[in-house]
């Protein structure tokens, strides 16, 4: 037979894997998802360059996908702090909170233009800058 169990009336559904059949589950983390993450110095520093913006008023935690979500788990055991913004196959995604004074497209413009320049400076190569404004004033 496949490996198929039928769920519901007429419809078959995929089996998972269980317990140590998870990919990754018998080694060190070198082949689970977000090993090839960039390192943490490099988002931190990118962190820094995003909130010395003008306007820029608060820095949210982006919503991680799996990959960059063990990379945080992996940081909560070490010493330093896990980051707010993630990237993830070459996109960096930042989410920003905006003093209200500035308007919010020159400054999501301008935090674009630093993640940029602060991402070269660590030879980060990216492949899209998602800037989103949570909040405004």
């Amino acid at each position: 037979m496949s490996d198929v169990e039928d769920t519901r009336a007429g419809g078959p559904r995929e089996a998972g894997p269980r317990g140590s059949d998870l990919p990754g589950s018998d080694l060190p983390g070198s082949d689970l998802p977000g090993a090839g993450l960039p390192a943490a110095g490099a988002l931190a520093a990118i962190e820094t360059a995003v909130l010395a913006v003008p306007g820029v008023a608060e820095l949210y935690r982006a919503m991680p996908t799996i990959e960059s979500a063990i990379a945080s788990i992996r940081g909560v055991r070490g010493t330093e702090p896990t980051p707010r913004i993630v990237v993830d196959d070459g996109e960096l995604r930042v989410v920003i909170g905006t003093d209200g004074v500035v308007p919010a497209p020159r400054v999501a413009r301008a935090v674009h233009d630093a993640a940029v320049a602060e991402a070269d400076r660590h030879a980060l190569a990216l492949t899209r800058i998602d800037v989103r404004v949570a909040r405004v004033g």
